[in-house]
Formats: C-alpha cells, sequence, structure tokens
C-alpha cells in the first residue's frame, strides 16, 4: 500500500510543479507588463511624443493588459480538467468503438419484441463445441464437445478441475459465443433468441454467490421483483434455508452485510438457490451448488447420484454418458474410478455457524509539503485500519465503501487545508457448532468473551497482535486472490521472494502443472478475485500462498472443499507433509469430509460449542459415540 502512495506522491508532486511553473510564468508576465508600461510610458510622456498624453492614459493601458492576463491565468485549471477529462474518455470511447464478434448482431441479439416475450423450454443440445477464452486463444478449453440435457430432467456434468464445466455454463448464458459448434434449445440455435429473454428464463447457483448488501427478503426477491411473501418463504422452504431464517432475531429481515459477510459460504449458497428458486426457471444451473430442465456441476459425487444423465467430462470432451447404475457397472471407468477414489459421504444440510467476520486535488506552490502530507495520513489510517477487530467492520459506517472514502477523499481534503509441536489438531462436528469461530479467535479477529486462549503458555491477547498473525497460515473455504499474476499471488506480501520458491510451493500444492500448461505460465494474471480460474485451481493457489510462507500454525478451514477428489487426495497428501517437514508445526484442522483427518493426532469432536470427544481416529471408534455417529453417517467406515 506505501509502494502505491510513493507512485501517487510523485505523481502529485509533478503535476503541482508544472502548475506551479504556469503560475509563476502568470505572475512574472504581469510583472514585466506593468514594468515595460510604465517605462515605455514615462518614455513617451517625457520625450513629449503625444502631448494630450498623461498618468492616467498609462494606468489605463497597464491595467487592460493586466486584466487580459489575469483572465488568461484562469485557464490553467481547465487545463488540467480538459486533459484528466481527456484521458478518462479515452478509455470510454476505446470501450464503445470496440468491435464485437462479428458473428453476432448486438442490435437483434438485445432487441426487445412481443414475440420474444414467451416460454423457453426443451431440451438443450451442445453439438460438437469448441471453445476456446479470449483471454487464452493457444488452449482449447472444449473439444468437440456433443451432450443432450432432456427437458423435465437431471443432467450432471462431472469430471477433475479444468475439464470445461463450468465453461459449459458461461456458454449457455451467453457469455461467451462458441468458437465452432452450435447449442440449441428443442433443435433451435440459442443464437436465435433474444439474450435478455434467455436469461429470464435461466436460474444459476454459481460456486461463489453473489450477494447484496441488504436483507434476506430482497436477497430473495431479485430473482422476481414482484414476488409475493408466500412464494419467497415457499422459495425459502425449497432450499432448507428457512428454519435457520426464523431462528435470526429479525428473520427475513435480517441484513446479511456487503457480499454476505456476515453469512457462512453454505447459508450464502442457499439464499442463492432460493433466489433462482423463486424465479421458477424453465432452466436450473447449479455449479457445485447442492422439476425443470436442471444441470448440475458437480465435484462431490454423492449430489448427482440420482441424476437422469451423467457426462463425463475429460479435456473439454465427454468420454463417458449414461445414469450412475450404469457408469458403475463399466469395469475401469473413468466414472467408477471417481467414485471409488472419493469414499462417497452423505451431504448433510450446511448449516455453518455465521461469522462477523466483516482527489488528489489541487494545490499551487504547496503541493510538495501537501502531498507528504496526504501519503502520511493514508499510510497511518491504513496501519490503523489492519490493526481493528473484525467486530469494528460488521457496522454499516465501517463498509468498505466509506473507508475507501476515508483514505481517498477524506484523506485528500487535508492537503486542501494546507511453539510445543502438538502435530495435526481436527475438529469435526455437525454444522453450526462453533468451528470456525475457534480459528477467528486464534487469528484475533474476536477476544473470548470469558475464558482464557493460550498460545505457548502466554494468553493470546498479551502478545503483538500482527507478530501472532505472521505465525499464522489460514486456508480458508473461499480463498481471496488478486487481479495480479500467478507468481504475484502465491508471494503477495513477500520480499525477496525468489521464482524457485514459488515454484516449489505450487509444485506441493500440486498447481505447478497446470500452471505450465497455460502461454504465459507464472505470469499469467487469475482477474478480478480469481474470476478466470475454477474454484479448485484458485484453493491450489491459495495453498500455495501459504506453504511459501512456512507458518509455525497452520489453519485448514475445509481447505480441500473445492476440488474433484483426485487433486484433493494430492492435495490431502502435501499437506501432510508439511504438517510434518517442520517439528514445531501445529496444525488445526476444521472439516465435514471426515476422510480428510484420519491421520490427525488429535480429533476433536464439538456439538454446540463444547468438545464431547476427543482422541484419535481409533479411539473415537472404539468408544462408539458421536465420531462413530457421524463416521457412520458418511459411510467412511
Amino acid at each position: 500500500y506505501d509502494k502505491e502512495l510513493n507512485r501517487t506522491h510523485w505523481s502529485s508532486i509533478r503535476q503541482g510543479a508544472m502548475f506551479g511553473i504556469f503560475i509563476g510564468w502568470i505572475s512574472l508576465t504581469t510583472c514585466l507588463v506593468y514594468a515595460v508600461g510604465f517605462i515605455f510610458g514615462s518614455l513617451l510622456m517625457s520625450q513629449k511624443i503625444d502631448d494630450s498624453m498623461n498618468i492616467s492614459d498609462i494606468l489605463v493601458v497597464v491595467s487592460t493588459f493586466t486584466q487580459c492576463l489575469l483572465f488568461f491565468s484562469f485557464i490553467g485549471p481547465y487545463f488540467q480538467s480538459f486533459s484528466e477529462a481527456r484521458g478518462a474518455a479515452s478509455s470510454v470511447i476505446r470501450f464503445i468503438e470496440e468491435e464485437n464478434d462479428t458473428r453476432i448482431n448486438e442490435t437483434n441479439e438485445w432487441k426487445e419484441d412481443a414475440k420474444s416475450f414467451h416460454r423457453i423450454n426443451g431440451d438443450i443440445e451442445f453439438d460438437n463445441v469448441n471453445f476456446k477464452y479470449p483471454s487464452r486463444k493457444d488452449t482449447s478449453v472444449l473439444r468437440n464437445l456433443s451432450f443432450v440435457a432432456r427437458a423435465g430432467q437431471t443432467t450432471a456434468l462431472v469430471g477433475s478441475s479444468g475439464c470445461g464445466k463450468s465453461t459449459c455454463i458461461s456458454l449457455f448464458l451467453r457469455y461467451y459465443e462458441p468458437s465452432s459448434g452450435r447449442i440449441a434449445i428443442n433443435g433451435r440455435p440459442i443464437t436465435d433468441y433474444n439474450v435478455k429473454h434467455l436469461r429470464q428464463n435461466i436460474g444459476v447457483v454459481s460456486q461463489e454467490p453473489i450477494l447484496f448488501g441488504m436483507s434476506i427478503y430482497d436477497n430473495i426477491r431479485f430473482g422476481v421483483a414482484n414476488a409475493t411473501r408466500g412464494e419467497i418463504e415457499q422459495a425459502a422452504r425449497e432450499a432448507n434455508l428457512h428454519d435457520f431464517i426464523m431462528q435470526l432475531p429479525n428473520k427475513y429481515r435480517t441484513l446479511i452485510g456487503k457480499h454476505g459477510i456476515q453469512l457462512s459460504s453454505g447459508e450464502k449458497q442457499r439464499i442463492a438457490l432460493a433466489r433462482a428458486i423463486v424465479k421458477q426457471p424453465a432452466f436450473l444451473l447449479l455449479d457445485e451448488a447442492t422439476s425443470r430442465t436442471t444441470i448440475v456441476i458437480a465435484h462431490r459425487l454423492t449430489t448427482i447420484q440420482n441424476a437422469d444423465q451423467i457426462y463425463v467430462l475429460d479435456n473439454g470432451s465427454v468420454i463417458e454418458q449414461g445414469t450412475h447404475e450404469t457408469l458403475m457397472a463399466k469395469e475401469g471407468g473413468k466414472y467408477q474410478s471417481m467414485v471409488k477414489r472419493q469414499q462417497m459421504e452423505r451431504i448433510h444440510d450446511d448449516k455453518d455457524d455465521m461469522t462477523s467476520i466483516h482527489k488528489a486535488t489541487k494545490e499551487e506552490e504547496k503541493s510538495l509539503s501537501g502531498s507528504k502530507l496526504t501519503q502520511r495520513i493514508r499510510s497511518k489510517a491504513f496501519a490503523c485500519l489492519l490493526r481493528q477487530e473484525i467486530a469494528y467492520f460488521d457496522r454499516p459506517e465501517n463498509s468498505s465503501t466509506s473507508i475507501c472514502a476515508r483514505l481517498s477523499s477524506d484523506a485528500s481534503a487535508v492537503q486542501e487545508m494546507c511453539g510445543t509441536r502438538l502435530g495435526a489438531i481436527c475438529e469435526a462436528c455437525t454444522s453450526g457448532c462453533g468451528k470456525s469461530t475457534i480459528i477467528q479467535l486464534l487469528e484475533r479477529f474476536y477476544d473470548v468473551t470469558s475464558g482464557q486462549l493460550f498460545l505457548d503458555g502466554i494468553d493470546i491477547r498479551q502478545l503483538n497482535l500482527q507478530s501472532v498473525r505472521s505465525h499464522f497460515g489460514l486456508v480458508s473455504q473461499e480463498p481471496i486472490l488478486f487481479d495480479l499474476t500467478i507468481a504475484e499471488n502465491i508471494s503477495y506480501g513477500l520480499e525477496n521472494v525468489t521464482m524457485k520458491d514459488i515454484i516449489k510451493a505450487a509444485r506441493t500444492a500440486n498447481i505447478h502443472q497446470f500452471i505450465e500448461q497455460l502461454p504465459q505460465g507464472y505470469e499469467t494474471k487469475v482477474g478480478l478475485k480469481g474470476s478466470l480460474l475454477s474454484g479448485s485451481e484458485k484453493q491450489r493457489i491459495a495453498i500455495a500462498r501459504v506453504l511459501i510462507r512456512r507458518p509455525k500454525v497452520l489453519l485448514l478451514d475445509e481447505a480441500t472443499s473445492a476440488m474433484d477428489s483426485y487433486n484433493e487426495q494430492l492435495v490431502q497428501k502435501a499437506l501432510e507433509q508439511v504438517q510434518t517437514e517442520d517439528s514445531s508445526r501445529t496444525s488445526l484442522i476444521i472439516a465435514h469430509r471426515l476422510s480428510t483427518i484420519r491421520s490427525c493426532d488429535l480429533i476433536c469432536v464439538l456439538d454446540g460449542g463444547h468438545i464431547v470427544e476427543s482422541g484419535t481416529h481409533t479411539e473415537l471408534i472404539s468408544q462408539r459415540g458421536a465420531y462413530y455417529k457421524m463416521l457412520a453417517e458418511n459411510n467412511l467406515q
């Protein structure tokens, strides 16, 4: 942040210097006009060239020239504004004049007419579809892909990460156009439909749902603006959300914060599902979410066992298709091997505990001191923000928009005024028991209400906050990536990191091979929040970012939840290796999928915020208690 402030600081100095030179030139010219006017007028009077001339005539002439120069000085600020407007307009004009796909008639695609407003329904057909992302024209994502999703049935797309499952949804929504091939509904090419009306008939629940900073009721109503209270509650019931909402103090009027920050990932996903259901779409697309034409994309194969048709994708092509039973009957088949490798588990209702994690202005001669002052204020304010507790950001007046305004506008306005090894510890329990809350207490996002939390025998509240957090490495269920290159994301926040260390961390996280296949390799941009990557790819980059830091305490909160079974096992082995490579490292693992924690040195089973059992996997099995029951329900014994 300070580096970026330095760039702004020097830019402000250059801007102020140029403006100062302009003002100085105007002042010099004004003084010269006075000097030349009075000298020349005095000469004319002394030589009596014009007997009618007197001092008043000289004053009139000099004042006229001075007034002209004064008005000329007013042009300076307008030149600056004109330059800024020209720079801003150039990007907008470039965007407006950017050529669209020659195959798309933009007017026809978005034109609304009476004929376009009818119910779209029928079979979805992908016929020899090929596709390359515009940003990766050297890499084919889909290769001669063909499949049919029958109307009224559930069709599942499964496969390893990066095989093109989510791309199919993007193409059906017409975010992109296929390089070749055809996508049709009931035999009619999808390009014949009005884009807006087509999307009105589609309900989408993505892996990372987008919610808005308003109430639960308003978020669900976003699906249909005129939905009734009864329709919204019915959609919430179908999404298994109603009971959770009724437990909240404000029920459906509960504010969820910007992007749903006050909800767990499972709760956000169920709100997104209710939003799609209330729309009553003809086509329901579920991308890693949990009778219309339904296309389900899944890594966890238990979610699609009852699908009417399952398509197994590999490298952008369909290699197997059929029902769950027929695919399981194929000895040595891809689907059968994926199922066996995954150690199937029954899907529990995910009731994760709710967490409350939540110009350069113009200066004339004083631009140097003003710029330095603004830089110091912003730097100090940003450092202060980093020291705040998470509860500080829960308050409405401290939203991200307000904070950005303080760092930007408000700050610049001032310028105008002038340990012992514990091994791997795992927490397992049903959803909502407080597992993730423990990690938040360790990171000191919050402090305990009563009792004590010790780190190396010292109350954690007595330790320096920055020092404590520097020893933690956290991999959460929803990783945060920045609009930088892959290498910059892995080394983010560290200085003097070698490429060798970055590659080593990527290899351990099982992401190196994928990166090497990209045209730009480690210099590939990942997009805003990693939008150009799949959920599994983002998760593995986040794991690599933690591994390169070699933390003393490793915190894993459902770190492999977004991965298919193959990548999950590889990364799980890597994490186990990382946990044991440093004899002083403590690992704390949060898990719903109990297959990931069987080798832990200590397993603590939580229920209602209390530890009801603890021990190794073998010890807990022999006790035949809560852990044993959870294993039995998950079919993992």
